[in-house]
């Protein structure tokens, strides 16, 4: 009896975790104004409360928990591990894509002065934000899911991210 009790237990217990994580798949189209150079990948982020996982269709696979973040090539072999408290920017990405993929902008209140309009946010920066980011929109579709979201950098660098 004890076996088929812990037995539920667990499948409970993964059931709610997998209800409460998240997976948005999405087209990435970067663009560097250093080098003119467009970027354009595919993959998939799934999130929790306690990770964000960001999965490429080459293979890599990124994955933020707490303030680390791993890269792993298409094999599952390490290739880098960052400790984001040493890079602020690479921190406040990982926390705005969660925030604008979830919707959740409780977070962002410090950072940027968040307007809504009928389909679409437009996010100003205030403070040390405003040394990195220009601005973000995001634009959603009838239903009120994400359509896609625009990050433009004051280097005149661009990050789009469109939902499939």
């Amino acid at each position: 009896m004890e076996s088929i009790l812990q037995k539920f237990f667990l499948v409970v217990s993964l059931l709610i975790i997998s209800i409460q994580a998240q997976t948005v798949n999405f087209k990435e189209t970067k663009y560097v104004e250093a080098l003119q150079l467009y970027t354009y990948r595919d993959g998939n982020v799934t999130y929790n409360d306690n990770k964000t996982i960001v999965r490429y269709k080459d293979g890599k696979t990124i994955t933020k928990r707490d303030n680390n973040l791993t890269v792993q090539n298409n094999k599952g072999e390490l290739l880098t591990t960052i400790n984001l408290n040493q890079k602020p920017q690479v921190a406040l990405y990982f926390q705005l894509t969660k925030a604008l993929f979830s919707k959740n902008f409780d977070n962002l209140k410090d950072n940027f002065k968040i307007q809504k309009s009928k389909n679409s946010y437009k996010f100003t920066p205030k403070g040390d934000t405003q040394k990195v980011i220009k601005n973000i929109e995001l634009s959603l579709n009838n239903d009120e899911s994400i359509k896609y979201f625009i990050i433009n950098f004051t280097n005149m660098d661009t990050i789009k991210i469109e939902t499939k």
